[in-house]
């Protein structure tokens, strides 16, 4: 089964309780018509009950569209306070809806019955009748959709990298500058923090510094090293797939096939900007 049917099973599976639930309130509907005639002693005429209680079709149309509406429309996007947003919703979902089901009316009515209901016939129908079912509808509707909005946290290690780089034991920590490191190498169990002129040792990953360091200067260059792209000086293939890293201090780092696209990348584009 695809992703994107995966995805639709839950709105379908909704879709389907929404109609079974809508076929049974039909039916309440209808019998309590019924019952009323009966009681009151009139005629009671099942084609006529059923067109009346058709505005239960409309909830979901309406609901998806003012949903829609509120969600993409800056005016309503906008506005901050949650119990206006909640208001205007009640309030447009049942005008909406009034406005919907007195036509529809109007015009089945007008296609398969004897005689028409005239849309303002209906509207006062409706309005007299079933406002107070819309009213309440609608603000569940809306308690339900109509949620705050929490904004996503931001990641600060994703927008901000770190410029310096704590090492040391509990007794001593030394602060190393980004700028002033040259590459990183692994050196199990550690990493080997290498900077001009010496070597430091740190209880950390490639993977977990990497996240940590500018992705525009620092790129990983083999499986167990990670170099500064600005104390990079040159390259030059060995034949064989992999090349040959010169530093601005002098040593040489091999650059792997596997990360030499990305390197290339990287590297032009500093050296270009």
């Amino acid at each position: 089964m695809s992703k994107e049917i995966l995805q639709k099973k839950p709105r379908i599976k909704a879709t389907l309780k929404y109609l079974v639930v809508l076929v049974l309130v039909l039916l309440v509907t209808i019998f309590q018509d019924y019952l009323s005639s009966k009681r009151n002693d009139y005629s009671f005429y099942a084609s006529e009950s059923f067109l009346f209680n058709l505005f239960w079709i409309l909830i979901l149309p309406v609901t998806f569209l003012l949903n829609r509406i509120f969600s993409t429309v800056s005016t309503f996007s906008k506005i901050r306070e949650l119990w206006i947003k909640r208001l205007l919703f009640i309030i447009l979902a049942s005008i909406l809806h009034i406005i919907l089901f007195a036509g529809l009316v109007h015009v089945v009515s007008a296609l398969f019955y004897s005689h028409t209901f005239t849309l303002l016939r209906n509207l006062g129908y409706t309005l007299s009748e079933d406002l107070y079912k819309y009213l309440l509808i609608y603000s569940v509707i809306g308690l339900m959709l109509i949620r705050k909005v929490v904004p996503a946290k931001v990641n600060s290690t994703e927008s901000s990298p770190i410029d310096q780089v704590i090492v040391g034991t509990s007794r001593k920590k030394t602060a190393i500058k980004t700028s002033d490191i040259f590459f990183i190498a692994a050196e199990s169990p550690y990493i080997a923090i290498h900077t001009l002129d010496k070597k430091q040792l740190h209880s950390a990953t490639l993977k977990s510094i990497l996240d940590q360091l500018d992705p525009e200067k620092f790129v990983r260059i083999h499986k167990s090293s990670i170099v500064n792209l600005s104390k990079v000086v040159s390259y030059k293939s060995r034949l064989n797939g992999d090349y040959d890293i010169q530093l601005s201090n002098q040593e040489e780092l091999r650059l792997s096939r596997n990360y030499a696209d990305n390197f290339k990348q990287r590297f032009s584009a500093l050296k270009t900007s």
